[in-house]
């Protein structure tokens, strides 16, 4: 590669940072600046770098978020001037920026599987030889597509939850070089990848929290109509919960143990977002929170706290008394 330098946007997420870490790897040889967006913050982000940073040295790699329209004109007209941009995502609100610009590449499901933005990435860099294969890189990467697209609950894949807790268990920082370093084979001769012996510690503590914690939410759930006009008007019934962390797990629990609800939003109001989650078969968040303003996918969604939103799920959720 004849870039100098590669500034990789991702998302903040397990597989957001993962797709940075993968970067890192492959383009050892070169700078790496990872920068952390939202999909709320990834436009402002993006084209306050365009205006003012990009130069022709740069390579620029987005994963794991998308752009809007207006973001999106203007990394064509960059490309068009010869600067080097991809963008890689794996959620269907980004689809249509995938059939208009050459450097988008979305994809939601390859060979009957679903997809995350990091085994994406992965089969990218390894088909344009930027990275070369071992095992202990597909499994870490299989984990991190597990949990993000929650194929590890249907195949008891527990390992892949256990990686998303030690996520927000540890500095962000000791997390990456924790990783990079088994990835490039340092320390232990193996072809998967492992917890070492104070990590499993610490998850096996944090799980014991959590299960409280959930027991916890599910007493302080409420269940709302909330009517929806998207084709056409349909009342949905939805658990709806204050929650600020474990979104993921939280929610997916609660939908299991709430079987009457077709779908819990979990309200975090120091972030002013709203986090979707179903089990059902019937019901596609994504779309749901495309109404609203968010997007993501099929059973993981969400959006920001808006004056619709605020009367939609939050009032409904606030003490009357």
């Amino acid at each position: 590669m004849n870039h100098q330098k590669i500034i990789h946007f991702s998302d903040k997420d397990l597989d957001g940072v993962s797709c940075a870490i993968l970067s890192q790897i492959a383009f050892s040889n070169q700078e790496v600046d990872y920068r952390g967006v939202t999909p709320y913050t990834v436009n402002q982000e993006v084209q306050k770098f365009i205006e003012e940073e990009l130069t022709p040295d740069m390579y620029v790699v987005i994963t794991d978020v998308s752009v809007n329209e207006e973001v999106g004109t203007l990394i064509q007209k960059k490309v068009d001037q010869g600067h080097a941009f991809i963008l890689i995502d794996h959620h269907p609100t980004a689809l249509s920026l995938a059939s208009k610009y050459e450097w988008a590449n979305v994809i939601t499901e390859e060979s009957g599987q679903k997809t995350s933005a990091t085994s994406l990435y992965y089969d990218y860099l390894v088909s344009k030889g930027y990275l070369t294969p071992t095992g202990v890189l597909s499994d870490y990467v299989e984990l991190v597509r597990a949990f993000d697209t929650w194929d590890w609950d249907a195949t008891g894949t527990v390992q892949a939850n256990q990686l998303n807790i030690l996520f927000y268990m540890v500095e962000r920082d000791t997390f990456v070089q924790n990783v990079l370093g088994r990835l490039r084979g340092e320390g232990a001769d193996t072809d998967q990848f492992v917890f070492d012996e104070v990590e499993s510690i610490l998850i096996y503590t944090e799980e014991k929290r959590m299960d409280e914690f959930e027991q916890k939410k599910l007493k302080q759930m409420k269940m709302i109509p909330v009517e929806i006009d998207l084709d056409e008007p349909k009342t949905y019934q939805v658990g709806v919960v204050f929650l600020e962390q474990y979104h993921s797990t939280t929610g997916n629990f609660l939908c299991k143990n709430a079987e009457m609800i077709d779908f819990v939003a979990m309200l975090d109001p120091g972030k002013g977002r709203i986090s979707f989650r179903t089990i059902r078969e019937d019901v596609d968040l994504s779309v749901i929170a495309q109404h609203y303003g968010g997007g993501g996918h099929p059973k993981a969604s969400g959006c920001s706290f808006t004056g619709v939103t605020l009367k939609a799920f939050v009032y409904p959720a606030l003490p009357t008394n």
